[in-house]
Parts: structure tokens; sequence; C-alpha cells
């Protein structure tokens, strides 16, 4: 940890100021602890991140609008473009030293900023030109059998080009529609019935998308990243985890992101790993013909004893941060995927870190990790948080759930049966609208019962259990007497 630390100090002495922006501010905590950060732009701002951050120094749009949502790019995209953006560069205008940004994903307000006349904006990040490119789920599917890897059967065509009765006789039921872009299960439906289809012939009739066969195996998820240097280029991928999905008790849709499990991936065949690192392998190479580099994620969904990739993620992923907790956790800090991105950004003009990242195998950073983290959603209409959680360590014991400490990221788990509540953990009368994420559970154990994919164990399903009772969301209507956390935007919006 202390070298990785020592890395740290050398990108802010060398380079100047260091910022993250993305979604979640929490993803921050883990870059913070390597590389000092002096501000982060988010959407999400949780109770937690005075654990670990100035309060003064995050720029969260949810602190601007007053309200809990399932916040996409897009939304920092338009924050960017008025008062909120202007506020963050009037800030960067009086740095004498360069500002440095590490991204979720970049957005193109902040690359013309970057690219003004004497601008001292850096983003560590592919622009969003080449994310969008490589994000397409169409593109990937239409080139998996030329880049050699297994494809689900099915088709790219249009839903209005088909009947439900066609789809049916050709691929089974249920079966899949995904639309190119999309993330945490959004714009991906499963169709179990002709109802389910005549919505997307309302909606989406003549747009272009994935029509394939349904597979009920298990969703894996891959972060890898990009390098070049001395040996050529590298794709580095780290040790895959089971995707925890659609999972009732936190979240009431069958095709929901709900968290990951390490643990259940643990269990898997070698044969299974080594097609997964293949595919990464490939995909890898493929987007660096592109123009990519640095980091980025796979999904994939496993029938017997095959491997189909379905989706790519050129960005950071929300298991990007926790397993960077959890090899720190195992004492492989040094291994740090944020560091090795930067690193991928400045090496053609900095030794150390060229160094850095010639020194680093993909031996040193594929181990297996043992740990699990899950997303809570709001699975109701618009509510109101009329309790109180706190976020911290906690501990399951016998007479229920007890508090034990404040804490922020998994390594402020001492002990393995330490109970970790963390990432946008809502203030008391912060409006929730449907089916936005409340907050994460992280442990450094499983969570899903052996060889299920959307199955708790119970003592989850009791912590589960104890986050909502603990937050008492009510209906905006019934909370006469709370005055909501609002700032220009109607909770029902």
């Amino acid at each position: 940890m202390n070298y990785m630390k020592n890395i740290g100090r050398y990108l802010v002495d060398k380079y100047g100021s260091w910022g993250w922006m993305g979604q979640r501010a929490h993803d921050a905590a883990a870059i913070n602890k390597v590389l000092p950060l002096d501000f982060i732009i988010s959407c999400d701002r949780g109770r937690e991140a005075s654990h670990y951050f100035k309060e003064e120094n995050i720029f969260s749009v949810e602190k601007k609008r007053g309200i809990r949502k399932d916040w996409s790019n897009e939304d920092l995209k338009t924050e960017l473009s008025g008062e909120f953006g202007e506020e963050i560069y009037k800030r960067w205008s009086k740095k004498k030293k360069d500002i440095n940004l590490l991204c979720y994903r970049s957005v193109e307000r902040l690359e013309q900023k970057a690219g003004e006349k004497n601008s001292k904006l850096n983003i560590f990040s592919a622009y969003e030109n080449m994310k969008t490119y490589f994000d397409n789920k169409v593109r990937l599917y239409s080139n998996l059998e030329e880049l050699s890897m297994p494809r689900i059967p099915g088709k790219i065509s249009c839903p209005g080009k088909h009947s439900f009765s066609e789809l049916v006789e050709e691929l089974g039921m249920p079966f899949v529609v995904q639309f190119p872009y999309g993330s945490s299960g959004k714009f991906t439906f499963i169709v179990r019935g002709k109802e389910e289809y005549d919505y997307l012939l309302e909606k989406y009739s003549q747009d272009e998308a994935v029509i394939r066969k349904y597979i009920d195996g298990v969703s894996l998820n891959v972060n890898a990243v990009i390098v070049s240097g001395e040996k050529g280029v590298r794709i580095l991928s780290l040790f895959p985890s089971v995707q925890i999905i659609g999972v009732p008790e936190c979240s009431n849709f069958s095709s929901a992101f709900c968290g990951n499990d390490y643990v259940q991936s643990g269990q898997l065949d070698e044969d299974i790993l080594q097609q997964v690192r293949r595919c990464v392998k490939i995909t890898g190479k493929w987007m660096f013909l592109g123009g990519y580099r640095g980091i980025f994620g796979m999904d994939f969904l496993v029938e017997g004893n095959t491997v189909y990739p379905v989706e790519i993620n050129p960005r950071f992923q929300n298991s990007t941060a926790f397993h960077n907790g959890l090899d720190v956790a195992s004492g492989r800090a040094e291994k740090s995927l944020f560091l090795l991105h930067i690193a991928e950004f400045c090496r053609g003009k900095d030794r150390v870190m060229k160094e850095y990242l010639d020194g680093i195998s993909e031996e040193d950073i594929s181990a297996s990790v043992q740990g699990a983290q899950l997303i809570i959603h709001n699975k109701d209409k618009t509510k109101i948080v009329t309790g109180e959680l706190m976020p911290g360590i906690y501990r399951s014991e016998d007479a229920g759930i007890r508090y034990i400490k404040g804490g922020s990221v998994i390594t402020d788990c001492e002990n393995e049966g330490d109970i970790l509540i963390t990432c946008g953990v809502p203030a008391k009368n912060m409006c929730i609208a449907p089916n936005a994420p409340i907050c994460k559970v992280q442990v450094r154990d499983g969570i899903l019962r052996s060889g299920k994919r959307s199955d708790l164990t119970d003592r989850m399903k009791k912590i589960v259990e104890y986050v909502y009772d603990r937050l008492r969301l009510e209906d905006v209507s019934d909370s006469a007497g709370s005055e909501p956390l609002m700032s220009g935007t109607p909770a029902h919006n």
C-alpha cells in the first residue's frame, strides 16, 4: 500500500490537481486512498461522503436538484452545460497547475473545455465518441463471428419487422430484445408474453436491436485494462464476478443489476474462466485497433460449457472500485486498476509510470478475490426518507443487526463477518425516485446461496430488511411536517 501511495503522491507532485467524475461519488473513496483528490463531480452524494472527503469539494447533481434518481451520465452532461458547470469551471480557473480528471466516462462538454486555448484540463479517459462506438451492443453482436467468439442464436433487426408468434417459433419463450445502449439492465427486455412485445412495438418498432434467444445461465462481469509498452499491447483482466440480477428483495425488475458476488465466481470451472479471459483479450485488441485504451469491462452469459459475450462497458464499472478495495484487503494494493489506467494515458511522457506499467504482469492482477456487494433500490413510487440509516460497519448477531462504527470502503471491514453499508446512504427528508439506488451493502464473503443467481442468504435478507426499516420510506404526501430536500426539481419528476 505504501508503494501505491508513493505513486499517488508522485502523480500529484508532477501533474497537479486530480479529480474524479462519475455517477457515484463513492467510487472516488477507493481512489482517494491512493491518489489524493482535490474534487469530486458526481450525480449522487451519500451520508458516508464525510468519511472520505470534504463536503465542500464535492460537486453533486443530487445536492443541486434535491432528489435521488436513477442517475445516468446524461444528467451530468446536462448540468455541466449550465450553472453547475460554470461553478466548477470558475474554481478550475483559479488553479495554477493543471487539472487532471479521471472519469467514469467522459462527456463532450469537458472535452471541449480541455481543447480550449491555454486550457489546464487533462482528461484521463476515452473520449465520449469512442465510448459510444464500443458501447453499442448491436455492433458487438454483429462482430462476434468475425472475432471468433460465440454468439447467442438470434439476429439484428427491428421489432416492427417481426410478429410475436414468428419470434416465439424461432427463438422460443422467453426471448430477449436488446437495444444498442443502456446499462444496469436498461433497454434490455426479457419478453415473456405478447403484451410485453406489443409494448416494444408501440415504443421501439423501428429501432434496431439484437433479438436473441434467452439464456437462463450465470451472468459474469469482468474488469480489464488495455495497456501498451515494451511488451506490446496487453489486455490485463481481473477475476470475474457473478452478476446479481433481479433480486426481488431489493428491486422490482427481473433484469435489474443488483450487485456482484466474487465468492460465487470462485466456484466456476477453470475452462469457463479461460474462455472469459480469451474473449476479453480478443475484445481488448479489437478495441485497441479502434483507438481505445485504458479501463473497460465486459458482461457474459454462461450456458453449459459455453461463454457468450453480450456487452462491452467501455468505461469504469460499478464493480471497479469495489474490486480495487478487495485487492487492497487481500494485500495486492500495488495492482490498482486506477493507476494502471492513468499509467497508460501518461506513459509516453513519464518514465516512472512507464516502469510501473511494464512491471505489472497479468498474473499479478488476475488472482481471485473474496467479497460481494448488493445494490438496494427504491421498489415503489417516489418516497421520502423519514428515518435514519447510519453509513458504516455493522454486524449480524443473534439479537439483530448492530452498528459498530463509521466507515465508507470495504477495507474498513476489519473482520470477515463485518457488513459495510455505504455508497449513497440518503439523509433524512431526501426524496427517492422510483428504481433509484438507495445504497450498497458490501461484505468480505458471499451474499448468494451456493449455485444461485438471485437467491440471497438469510443473513443478507435480514440486512436488506434492516435497511428499509431504518430508512422508513413513506409516500411524499404522507410526510406532513417533513420538508423534502428539494431545490427546483419536483418530487414526482
